[in-house]
């Protein structure tokens, strides 16, 4: 599915650490996260909010003095085979540029980490692998995801969200064993 349209939250002090950022966000997901942050970009037709990508480049071409990265989110960004085309035309303004994902695509993740300039991933962690039916995925996949990451050289994140109908106190505990040390792991609350 091609990234024609995007959402766009022009600046944030937060999805990028130690950056002024730009979010763009991305239409489709694989998983059913019943605590989904942007449940509209799931499934179903592209928000209306949704503009062209030309013009989300003119918006970032004014601010890139501004800015010092894009956030790249979604849904999953890693459904889109023109995503790698999306971080050169973002790379290109001088901007750094961050991965979300869900590790649902890992073959994908390599591609992109190979090829294209990414600065960091933030990859979602959100249950013990053998417990991903909650959400709708794959425990491989995320566990062939944090391999490509081990592996990537770059800087990377893991991201746990604490929602209480998928991570359990056992489910933490299976993640804590499998974070390596010195990895960077963030435990988010749950927001309404």
């Amino acid at each position: 599915m091609p990234l024609e349209r995007l959402g766009i939250q022009k600046t944030t002090l937060l999805d990028y650490p130690g950056r002024v950022a730009a979010v763009l966000f991305t239409h489709g997901c694989p998983l059913r996260c019943p605590y989904c942050h942007n449940p509209e970009l799931i499934t179903g037709p592209e928000p209306d909010s949704f503009i062209p990508r030309g013009e989300i480049f003119e918006i970032l071409e004014r601010r890139k003095h501004l800015l010092q990265g894009v956030v790249i989110t979604g849904g999953e960004p890693l459904l889109h085979q023109d995503l790698g085309d999306l971080v050169e035309e973002i790379a290109s303004l001088g901007l750094a540029v961050k991965l979300d994902t869900s590790g649902a695509f890992p073959e994908r993740l390599q591609e992109i980490l190979g090829n294209h300039p990414i600065d960091l991933v933030a990859l979602d962690l959100k249950t013990a692998p053998g417990q991903y039916h909650r959400v709708g995925g794959s425990g491989e996949a995320i566990l062939q995801s944090l391999e490509v990451l081990r592996s990537w050289g770059g800087r990377y994140l893991l991201r746990t969200t604490l929602a209480p109908q998928v991570v359990t106190d056992q489910d933490l505990a299976c993640l804590e064993n499998l974070v390596l040390p010195g990895e960077e792991w963030n435990h988010q609350p749950l927001r309404d």
